[in-house]
């Protein structure tokens, strides 16, 4: 007979911890079972999984009340061999032995547990031969492990402890939802005690960590969601939280090439453990990555400068605008946003118009969005981009005329804060042309839609035929690691180094750099670029045909993996439903999609999930969204009827 493990403490057990918050999966992944495999058989025979721990192996999108995953293991899990032999740990008497079931054994002996003197034991994966009413003494063969081996685990032993008789009256559950933890963690006690094993630390809850961050961070930092999910892992374009339940990231372009990319994990430690330093000092990275960036944009852009942020990119984009012209005002959209540094929040309409905004600066001057959807000229009109064109050049000839002429135009290639809008064709020529006939410099501000996420241009200013005097880029090009850029004619460099040096401590480090190539590189071989104008496309449609289904979609609009959905409360007025949005948004999350409201009125659903993105994702997100709003809709026709 197989030598039996002494589960009293002399044989140590090593913890697995396979739940998102573990190290286990940073470098394997929880769907590739064989690796699975051979990292527990590295262990098998001395490891456990801790009661009450959620488990990545049963990770799934997240559902609703009863929908929701059983992701919670109820009980501690030994991971053995079959064969193995398994100890009674405490003496007790045998309550229950069924063919294919657990074996329970009642403690009452005085040894307490957890402080209770009367408790059941519950050991499922065992073949036993013993009887119901056997007095068992500490140390006594409980059985002997034939579990049918999980193609991950192998085989294991999962012991259980409740208070309760009744929850051993039949076979419990082995797995348990989110929302049923408070029960089970009642009815159950940590078997870990039992075992010799040292009670394990508890993390943070979600409603924890909310408590915490307010009361030291600013209230003004806020965050997604009325009760949100505490997030873990990443992985592509998922999310998952502490008890594994996963979200579909439909809403995040600064994971450009998806969450936890391997490589561009494996650039970032590389370069970490080698060098990292400030870009004052002669390194290869820096120089490599500018030559990379120049090569991916049109003539004459070919003077980079490497920031962190994309706030910092459009600040220096303004400081490099007012210094080489000798001017100070700045034309911009209406409901723009560059950014949170002071120069950019006084360029941001979104920012200065909307709750707490202290109203445009004398040296901001706004023109008419160019709204197909709301604004005067629709989709309709082949000449929309023309004419709102011409509101910029009126704008700009005004100025001039005042004794103002502007030291730049400064657009997002499409509008993603203002509300998703995409620019009719034509557009940025005329108003690019209107900027330089008063000697204004054009800004294009790439830092939500660049690196190929419009699918047919590399970047979004491509879109439009136009190639800008200085382009600023952001969020993508890092991947989630803080670096941003601006990019300019050599001309324009020359006249800015006047004198006055430049210097960024942390932008272009060594780290930095290596992430960015690593982006570039995974852009260009995966293709990212193609996938988003195919899996674009069919988003659009799909949306499209759901649009037909629900009144309360106005419109829906985008280009590649940028898109927006608009929600009215009345097609014909066009209304704003911003309080719907923001509901639609916070059911869509218990459904396992992560998106949220944006736009001028609040009322536009802002998509662009990372680059890997497929159609898979996108049927999740329309189902989702199908379901939300059907079930929305059900209970507003309940409501009338009450």
């Amino acid at each position: 007979m197989p030598a039996r493990p002494e589960l009293t403490g002399s044989t140590e057990l090593v913890e697995v911890d396979l739940s998102p918050a573990g190290s286990f999966f940073d470098a394997r992944s929880w769907t590739d079972v064989k690796a699975v495999r051979q990292g527990i058989e590295e262990i098998a025979g001395r490891g456990y999984i801790s009661h009450l721990s959620a488990s990545m192996l049963r990770s799934a999108p997240r559902r609703p009340d009863a929908e929701e995953p059983a992701t919670i293991q109820v009980g501690l899990r030994l991971l053995t061999k079959n064969g193995e032999s398994i100890d009674a740990p405490r003496s007790g008497v045998v309550a229950r032995v069924e063919p294919n079931g657990p074996v329970v054994v009642k403690h009452t002996d005085g040894a307490a547990h957890a402080g209770v003197s009367t408790y059941f034991t519950c050991w499922h994966g065992l073949v036993s031969e013993l009887v119901v009413g056997e007095g068992l003494a500490e140390g006594d063969l409980l059985g002997v492990v034939d579990d049918e081996e999980d193609p991950a685990l192998g085989s294991s032993v999962l012991l259980q402890v409740f208070v309760d008789e009744e929850h051993v009256a039949s076979p419990p559950p082995q797995w348990a939802a989110a929302n049923s933890l408070a029960n089970w963690a009642e009815a159950t006690l940590d078997p870990a005690p039992l075992l010799g094993i040292p009670a394990r630390d508890r993390a943070l809850s979600s409603e924890e960590v909310v408590s915490l961050r307010d009361r030291r961070l600013a209230r003004s930092q806020r965050a997604y969601y009325k009760s949100p999910p505490k997030l873990v892992r990443g992985r592509g374009a998922w999310l998952y939280d502490d008890y594994a339940r996963g979200y579909l990231d439909a809403i995040n372009n600064v994971s450009h090439v998806g969450h936890a990319e391997p490589r561009v994990t494996a650039a970032a430690t590389g370069q970490l453990s080698k060098l990292n330093t400030n870009s004052r000092f002669i390194y290869e990275g820096i120089a490599t990555y500018a030559e990379r960036l120049v090569a991916s944009l049109p003539a004459p852009l070919e003077v980079v400068f490497l920031v962190c942020t994309g706030s910092e990119a459009n600040d220096l984009a303004l400081r490099i605008s007012r210094q080489v012209t000798g001017r100070s005002d700045i034309v911009v959209i209406d409901g723009a946003y560059h950014g949170n540094t002071t120069a950019v929040m006084d360029v941001s309409p979104n920012r200065y118009k909307g709750p707490g905004g202290r109203g445009a600066p004398a040296t901001t001057h706004e023109v008419m969005r160019p709204d197909v959807y709301r604004g005067p000229y629709g989709r309709e009109d082949p000449s929309a981009g023309e004419k709102y064109g011409a509101e910029v050049a009126n704008v700009v000839h005004s100025l001039v005329d005042k004794g103002c002429p502007p030291a730049a135009f400064i657009a997002e290639s499409l509008m993603g804060t203002a509300g998703n809008v995409v620019f009719p064709p034509g557009y940025l020529q005329t108003a690019f042309q209107a900027a330089r006939r008063a000697g204004a410099i054009c800004i294009s501000d790439e830092v939500q839609v660049g690196v190929g996420r419009l699918g047919s241009h590399f970047w979004g200013f491509e879109v439009q035929g136009v190639v800008p005097d200085i382009v600023t880029m952001g969020k993508p090009v890092g991947n989630g690691h803080p670096l941003a850029a601006v990019v300019t004619t050599r001309e324009i460099a020359d006249a800015f180094d006047d004198g006055v040096k430049y210097f960024n401590t942390f932008g272009g480090n060594p780290v930095s750099c290596a992430i960015g190539t690593a982006v570039l590189d995974i852009v260009q071989e995966d293709k990212l670029q193609q996938r988003a104008a195919e899996v674009g496309e069919y988003f659009l449609r799909s949306l499209e045909k759901l649009k037909t289904r629900h009144q309360i979609i106005g419109d829906v609009r985008g280009q590649g993996l940028y898109l927006g959905i608009e929600f009215v409360r009345d097609r014909e007025t066009k209304e704003p439903a911003a309080a719907e949005a923001l509901e639609i948004a916070e059911a869509m999350m218990l459904n396992g999609v992560i998106v949220y409201p944006t736009g001028v009125y609040e009322n536009v659903l802002k998509l662009k999930p990372p680059m890997v993105f497929g159609r898979d994702d996108v049927d999740f997100f329309v189902s989702a969204l199908d379901s939300v709003l059907g079930t929305r809709s059900n209970r507003l026709t309940v409501d009338v009827e009450v």
